[in-house]
């Protein structure tokens, strides 16, 4: 009766074995399950990591093509700054230089409005028209200035080319 009761606990010991070792093999495949979703996931982060460090790549060159834009936006402003600037200079120049050529274009009528004067009186007159061309202002218009004449634009008319006329002008 010992034996028999020494074969049922060796046989129970053996079972239990066997059901500790069944646990630990469902325990063992378990785990191997989880640590292959594991290695998955892994996979899938370093996928996305790769995604977005290439993404951030595109997005600093993109940063880059940007600034590289605004740069040459700033030089273009520059530029077109010191255009308006000459522009503006040249605008003042071209204004006093024509309010220099009607300065001089009303001294020529004023010759002009005399010597027809001179002509119908008969007295010999001598005029000198003088030019300042580095005059700014432009001078005070007065009536005998504003008045419009008939004189005709020809040059000879207005400057005499003959000798006995052009002793008296």
């Amino acid at each position: 009766q010992r034996s028999a009761e020494a074969a049922k606990n060796t046989a129970d010991m053996i079972q239990e074995s066997v059901n500790n070792s069944n646990k630990g093999a469902q325990i063992a495949e378990d785990a191997g399950k989880a640590i292959e979703a594991i290695r998955i996931s892994n996979k899938k982060v370093n996928d996305l990591i790769a995604e977005i460090a290439a993404a951030s790549t595109e997005q600093a060159k993109g940063i880059d093509q940007i600034n590289i834009a605004v740069s040459q936006l700033d030089k273009v402003t520059q530029q077109n700054a010191a255009n308006s600037e000459e522009s503006a200079s040249a605008a003042e120049e071209l204004s006093s230089q024509a309010e220099e050529l009607q300065s001089m274009v009303d001294q020529f009528e004023i010759t002009a409005v005399s010597q027809k004067q001179s002509v119908k009186t008969g007295s010999v007159l001598h005029h000198h028209v003088t030019t300042n061309t580095q005059l700014k202002k432009p001078q005070k218009t007065t009536d005998i200035t504003k008045k419009k004449t008939n004189v005709a634009s020809s040059p000879e008319k207005v400057i005499p080319m003959d000798d006995e006329k052009l002793a008296q002008f």
